[in-house]
């Protein structure tokens, strides 16, 4: 019996079946063995990186309200003016207008500028004038849940923004709480910063029927109402394993006949812990859900894909064996033209080899000349490369005379001006890593200060996980020049540029802010009309010219719905945020 020859597009057939359906059944069978043994593991993780964030924030939180209350005490502006009045004097009503509005106006700034903070509030011994929302009679004490506890530095933590009786003010609030003392120790009012709940524990009062969380403080439970019964349900478990707790702890247990992870952040500071329960059944088991789906429908691709591959492979190589013995006819160099029927990527493959065939003398002049070009090239660029390095060779020299001379003030002005200048010139990429770009701002602002007689200081709240995130070369330096020259110059004291990075859902925000002279509305919008304009528009100013540059940079690289914010009040600050996506580097 004769023996069945198999032909090429037969076996390329059972070679491409075979492997995806081995390469299906092996990944179906490694998922599932890794689902199996890491879900658990995954959900653990999850639930501390989540308790990261917690920590993260609530420390960020205690240390923003910690500065707030220094900056109040410190004010011996503020303790001088209620001193003064509780002797039964008043400032004069020029004196006292600008009190009121500088002084109280400040904190009044603050608290609208910094997402954390919900109020800074005085109660004063006085008889003062009152001013919402920031100064008031110590009587107004008397509604606030805590007024009858006062302690130096104590935390309050779950109580209603009930100043006024008849104010409907369903704000949970969580305040730190000191006495204000005049020079002399005694008691003259008492100083509230307060945070809402919500900017302390973002997801406290969030309805999740997978999640719980708390906060117990010695005898108190403070959670929402759709997580009380959960917690009634489980309390002795649950204060059993928060006592005694001196760090972080994440453990996997079961409650009410439900896997879940218990986490628990004491938190010092409020004298009590936070506690977050995390049903893991649901998760683990719509991710296994998830993945049989995921396998269904791959099997059935596969199914679906080998019988079109069937077709296909049989009618192409029916046209590719034609095409094959045709090629092998140059090869004998015969001159031949091969078939270019039909419209599909076999004959176009014809219709190339033929072009292919017609050029190929032409080709080899063109490549000649290209090594030509590319060598011309290569001149050029290493002529560029000779005069950088002859301008820092020059710096170098000046550098080290002024170090023989004595002069290392000098030196050290070359030294930076070298750095900037080298990161200036190397230019082999449109991106740079944050870190890298803030080194540059650094070694700005030291040149910058052997300039002028007051000091411009570099405050920078960067997380380290943000330090390596990619953004346009040089889009820090304009809008850091631009609070120096237009916000700061015209005070002509010492001051601080701020540098801040945090995400807002998905979005990195790079905040470059002063408070310099600010700007007023008008000019706000119009330098928000130029650097959106679809092309600058050049009033001869300058104004705007370079944050437009910026901003164009940005959306070319991240996309339109990135770029520029503006924040600014006249007299007060200025502040420009650069959002780009998370996920891009």
């Amino acid at each position: 019996m004769k023996k069945k020859k198999f032909s090429l597009s037969d076996r390329v057939i059972i070679i491409i079946i075979a492997f995806l359906l081995i390469s299906s059944i092996l990944w179906s069978f490694v998922m599932l063995y890794n689902i199996t043994k890491n879900a658990g593991e995954n959900a653990l993780k999850d639930e501390q990186t989540y308790m990261d964030g917690v920590n993260a924030n609530l420390q960020s939180v205690e240390e923003v309200c910690s500065l707030a209350q220094q900056m109040v005490l410190n004010n011996t502006t503020i303790i001088n003016y209620i001193d003064f009045v509780r002797t039964g004097k008043d400032y004069s009503a020029v004196k006292k207008i600008d009190f009121y509005d500088n002084e109280l106006g400040f904190l009044y700034n603050m608290t609208n500028i910094n997402p954390y903070l919900y109020q800074i509030r005085l109660f004063v011994d006085a008889p003062i004038t009152e001013k919402k929302p920031c100064f008031y009679r110590i009587d107004r004490i008397q509604n606030l849940d805590w007024s009858d506890n006062i302690e130096d530095n104590s935390w309050k933590f779950d109580y209603l923004d009930n100043v006024f009786l008849n104010s409907v003010n369903n704000v949970r609030l969580v305040g730190l709480i000191t006495n204000i003392t005049d020079f002399d120790g005694n008691n003259i009012g008492v100083l509230e910063v307060s945070t809402k709940i919500d900017s302390l524990f973002e997801d406290f009062y969030e309805k999740n029927s997978d999640d719980m969380c708390c906060f117990i403080t010695g005898s108190q439970v403070h959670t929402s109402d759709n997580n009380i019964k959960f917690f009634n349900d489980n309390k002795e478990y649950i204060l059993k394993f928060t006592k005694n707790v001196s760090s972080r702890i994440s453990t996997e247990t079961t409650l009410d006949d439900t896997k879940c992870i218990v986490s628990v952040l004491p938190c010092k500071s409020l004298n009590g812990y936070f506690v977050h329960v995390n049903n893991t059944e649901k998760t683990i088991y719509s991710y296994y859900r998830g993945q049989f789906t995921y396998i269904i429908v791959v099997f059935l691709s596969i199914i679906i894909f080998s019988i079109i591959v069937i077709l296909l492979i049989r009618n192409i190589f029916k046209r590719f064996n034609t095409l094959t013995y045709e090629v092998r006819q140059i090869k004998t160099g015969t001159v031949v033209r091969l078939t270019e029927t039909g419209n599909d990527e076999i004959s176009e493959l014809g219709i190339q080899i033929n072009k292919m065939l017609d050029t190929l003398e032409q080709l080899n002049i063109e490549n000649t000349n290209k090594q030509l070009l590319v060598k011309n090239a290569e001149l050029r660029s290493l002529q560029n490369q000779i005069n950088a390095h002859f301008m820092y060779n020059v710096l170098e020299s000046i550098k080290m005379m002024a170090e023989i001379k004595g002069d290392f003030d000098i030196s050290d002005a070359i030294t930076t001006l070298g750095n900037m200048f080298r990161y200036s010139m190397k230019w082999t990429s449109g991106m740079v890593s944050l870190k890298d770009e803030v080194k540059y701002i650094k070694d700005y602002l030291n040149l910058l200060n052997l300039r002028f007689d007051y000091k411009i200081t570099l405050s920078l709240k960067i997380p380290e996980e943000f330090l390596n995130t990619q953004i346009p070369k040089m889009s820090l330096q304009p809008l850091v020049e631009n609070s120096v020259y237009h916000g700061i110059e015209n005070l002509a004291e010492d001051t601080v540029i701020y540098i801040k990075v945090f995400t807002t859902d998905g979005i990195i925000n790079i905040e470059v802010s002063d408070m310099g002279v600010g700007m007023s509305e008008e000019t706000l919008n119009e330098l928000l009309k130029k650097i959106n304009s679809i092309d600058y528009v050049d009033d001869g100013r300058e104004h705007g010219r370079a944050l437009y540059n910026v901003q164009q940079r940005i959306k070319m690289y991240f996309g339109q719905e990135y770029g520029l914010q503006i924040y600014s009040r006249e007299n007060a600050y200025t502040k420009v945020v650069i959002q780009i996506p998370q996920d891009k580097e």
